[in-house]
């Protein structure tokens, strides 16, 4: 055998066991139901945002009109300098369970040209009444279960914060079909990675804690000059500070769903913010699986590059690592398309397999570099 079969063999047999842990994971995971019950929390809805006129009034009515009693939830919604009527739009809004402030009261105008979304959630944190925090974001919107769904789940676990599947919603072009893809796949391994007791990821659209725990850990101090990772970093300081503290909530009432990027540029810049925090990651066990994931990725791309030299079969190496991957991500996604009720996008697995290694090699590259666009911000 050659020595890039040979490599091939050796790469392919490791991410067929990476992902067959994520699969044994989601499997093992069963729907989570809850029991009812009176003894509810009051529960504060944070919501940062920034330039979301055109989402801000359906995620507020959504965030509104959740199915828990009126007097044991709120909603804080923070607005981070917009230049658009978004503020406005918020403010016209006259349900006495909805606060909203600016921050540019709290910070002035120096904080207008920097991300400042962990300035946001911590002043919703130090203003909430509530004792559990469930933060999401503001072109999110809800069914009217998933407040209920969420709040159930802590109290009846032991858990210190949990997190709940996020969709992609409205998907009605290839890009926003590949992203409902992509985000699945990613709450996939959310999802498995903490049922084995390795938490890699969450999702800030859909984070719950108790306000005892931020403060605990004392929220985001050691991070605040990276300019995301407002959920991964706290969950990561949590997962330290205790025990088993992490959960994650398998039932489609606590999915919240999110509006697709628009354009192909603005889907490149929202994964390179997502990767460039990857750096600064405390666990060297998700720090391994990522890099690895990448390598792999990168390895199919490059052998599918040597399919092209005058040897004896050249896309044997291409044939095994990118047939594993082709393999054993149709087992794991499959179970996910049930799971989000997206059935039909199981045609397009194969087509968007081949688009996601190209992906990840080119977020990956371009992750390096530190730049990118976030909320009309240039971030170096």
């Amino acid at each position: 055998m050659s020595p890039l079969l040979i490599i091939a063999i050796a790469l392919s047999a490791l991410y067929l066991f990476l992902v067959l842990y994520f699969c044994i994971g989601w499997w093992r995971m069963k729907k989570q139901e809850y029991a009812e019950t009176n003894d509810l929390p009051f529960v504060s809805i944070i919501i940062p945002v920034r330039n979301e006129s055109e989402n801000i009034q359906a995620c507020l009515k959504a965030a509104l009109a959740q199915q828990y009693p009126k007097n044991r939830f709120e909603v804080i919604l923070i607005d981070d300098y917009s230049t658009d009527p978004t503020l406005r739009l918020a403010r016209e809004f006259t349900d006495s369970n909805l606060l909203v402030l600016d921050l540019m009261q709290y910070l002035g105008s120096f904080g207008e040209y920097v991300p400042n979304k962990k300035k946001a959630i911590a002043l919703g944190v130090k203003n909430a009444k509530g004792d559990l925090i469930l933060t999401t974001d503001g072109d999110c919107v809800m069914e009217d279960k998933w407040l209920m769904t969420m709040a159930q789940f802590y109290i009846n676990n032991n858990y210190k914060l949990v997190t709940g599947p996020v969709m992609i919603k409205p998907a009605k072009s290839p890009l926003a079909w590949f992203q409902q893809l992509d985000v699945m796949n990613m709450l996939g391994i959310t999802g498995a990675t903490i049922q084995n007791g390795l938490p890699t990821m969450c999702n800030g659209a859909n984070l719950m804690y108790a306000k005892e725990v931020f403060h605990v850990v004392e929220g985001f101090k050691g991070n605040h000059e990276v300019p995301t990772g407002d959920d991964i970093f706290l969950m990561q300081k949590i997962n330290a500070a205790y025990d088993n503290a992490i959960g994650f909530v398998k039932n489609f009432d606590a999915c919240v769903f999110t509006q697709p990027e628009p354009t192909f540029g603005e889907f490149v810049a929202q994964r390179v913010r997502w990767v460039s925090k990857s750096s600064r990651f405390s666990d060297i066990k998700v720090v391994s699986i990522l890099y690895f994931a990448y390598l792999f990725n990168l390895f199919i791309v490059l052998t599918a590059l040597a399919c092209f030299q005058p040897v004896e079969m050249p896309w044997l190496p291409l044939a095994v690592a990118g047939g594993t991957k082709l393999f054993i991500d149709l087992a794991f996604d499959i179970s996910l398309l049930v799971f989000f009720r997206k059935w039909l996008l199981f045609l397009l697995l194969p087509i968007t397999e081949v688009f996601h290694i190209l992906y990840v090699v080119v977020i990956g590259v371009l992750s390096l570099t530190g730049k990118y666009r976030w909320k009309d911000r240039l971030v170096e």
